[in-house]
């Protein structure tokens, strides 16, 4: 039998490092799928401020910088959300929408809450000629917010002691 360590079948890349989501918007890095089927994308925020929401966008990409941008839809957004304590949220709560390359926090007031949330994209989503893909998240508003985010790259095309790599 097979027995892995996780670090040999996932990698795991820093998307936004820690950071006071309302400095502007907060572009993630991108991470090549060439090599994963899946990548999970999951940004942790802390309490902020009534109405200044989080607003999660996704974007597919023909190269590692530049190149050409277009929006990612997805439909299916998986969420904790805790006023004051995220720990004490057991499970994850399903949310899924009409396709498209954005999720807007409010109705689960993801201001006034600490919150998790995860966003599952696999590379079958992609359009053609796109193998990058980013998750970004808007300017929140006026009042602090702090935030950071993770790719867990998943299913790669091999396993073993090193990931293949996602980012350039």
């Amino acid at each position: 039998m097979l027995n892995l360590e996780f670090l040999e079948d996932h990698n795991i890349i820093p998307a936004i490092i820690p950071v006071d989501l309302t400095t502007g918007a907060n572009t993630g890095d991108r991470v090549h799928m060439k090599n994963y089927e899946r990548c999970v994308f999951v940004l942790l925020t802390a309490i902020g401020t009534a109405g200044d929401d989080p607003v999660i966008s996704a974007q597919q990409h023909t190269a590692a910088s530049g190149g050409t941008s277009a929006d990612l839809l997805f439909t299916r957004i998986r969420h904790k959300v805790g006023a004051t304590a995220l720990s004490a949220v057991e499970d994850f709560t399903l949310v899924e929408q009409t396709a498209a390359a954005s999720y807007d926090s409010d109705p689960v007031a993801g201001a006034e809450n600490q919150a998790m949330f995860v966003i599952e994209i696999r590379a079958s989503d992609l359009t053609d000629g796109y193998d990058w893909i980013s998750f970004n998240v808007a300017d929140v508003g006026a009042a602090a917010q702090l935030g950071a985010a993770l790719y867990i790259m998943c299913e790669p095309a091999y396993a073993g002691a090193t990931p293949p790599q996602a980012i350039a």
